[in-house]
């Protein structure tokens, strides 16, 4: 389905993954931060099977916030704050460009809108508050729906978080369109009768809108 424009016809519901498709993100930005902090030594911060518990803990809604700070808070130098821990996870977040959003604007007249993400507590709390400072309204006008790991207790690739947003807005397989750009997240899509399009990471999405 990979084509120059994303092919739309019998589509009436198109699901949005968020990161690197609308919001653009740098995780080396984070990994970075975390660095400049200070991570104790012996500690490997990001290859660690603690700190993978800790991340996918946090998006699946496992953990809390506060459990999430601990643990990084013990792999990092003395004298760290939680504020601090926070500020070097949020630091991967840039910025939602206009251009998409007024291209979510002109597509909801003519289709049902969704978000379906990965993410967790913290970072919601950090870009819903910028976008509404920003844009004087909640980012959840753009939708119908949206749905995040943290609060569903799943995770993209299961295809078990597919299933569950199709019996949760009622919505037909073969008329939904699903857009990531992480391969694994589009194949599990497709296994459960989604059309699902690949987006390659660099891609402008409006112009293949």
């Amino acid at each position: 389905m990979n084509l120059e424009r994303i092919e739309l016809d019998g589509i009436k519901n198109i699901i949005f993954d968020f990161g690197q498709v609308l919001l653009n993100i740098n995780p080396t930005l984070s990994a970075e931060a975390f660095t400049n902090l200070g991570i104790r030594n012996g500690v490997d911060f990001w290859g660690s099977r603690n700190s993978s518990d800790l991340l996918i803990g946090l998006e699946k809604g496992m953990l809390s916030p506060d459990d999430f700070r601990k643990g990084a808070l013990e792999m990092l130098v003395p004298g760290i704050s939680p504020k601090q821990v926070d500020d070097a996870w949020n630091a991967l977040l840039l910025d939602l460009p206009a251009i998409r959003v007024e291209k979510l604007k002109m597509l909801k007249p003519n289709y049902r809108l969704f978000l379906l993400s990965n993410s967790n507590q913290i970072h919601y709390d950090c870009y819903m508050s910028r976008f509404e400072k920003e844009h004087g309204y909640s980012m959840e006008r753009l939708f119908e729906k949206l749905w995040f790991s943290f609060q569903l207790g799943l995770l993209k690739p299961d295809p078990e978080i597919f299933r569950y947003v199709l019996k949760d807005a009622g919505l037909i397989p073969e008329e939904t369109l699903f857009i990531d750009d992480t391969l694994v997240h589009v194949e599990a899509a497709r296994s459960v009768g989604i059309n699902a399009f690949h987006l390659i990471p660099g891609t402008e999405i409006c112009s293949l809108l």
